[in-house]
């Protein structure tokens, strides 16, 4: 992983790592700020390109809903966020390892229904 996540993103499956370098810059991206001004960095986007977020405070991983965020200017981030609760390494292990694994913000509030 790491000989090539600073040159491409990386698919795991169904959901995209984003190449390390990009990180900061995707971050800044005005309809991205709001997830950072709210301690969630975002790493990379699920199969239809909800983010896939690190809480900054937890070091957990879940998923914000981009329509949301993008289309609606008074979307709450925090309300629109899923934190499925696992470390990066175990989201990405997931990813590859876990039938029915989470690929976006809805499959995600599925599966922590079902827990």
């Amino acid at each position: 992983m790491s000989k090539f996540s600073f040159s491409q993103n990386l698919l795991f499956d169904h959901v995209y790592f984003d190449k390390v370098n990009d990180i900061p810059d995707n971050n800044l991206w005005e309809e991205n700020k709001r997830c950072i001004d709210e301690g969630l960095l975002v790493i990379g986007s699920g199969l239809n390109g909800d983010f896939i977020v690190v809480n900054l405070h937890t070091l957990r991983v879940g998923y914000v809903f981009h329509d949301e965020i993008w289309e609606d200017e008074d979307a709450i981030v925090r309300e629109n966020y899923i934190n499925l609760n696992w470390s990066i390494g175990q989201f990405y292990y997931n990813a590859l390892t876990m039938k029915k694994f989470p690929v976006d913000g809805f499959q995600a509030e599925e599966y922590i229904d079902q827990m």
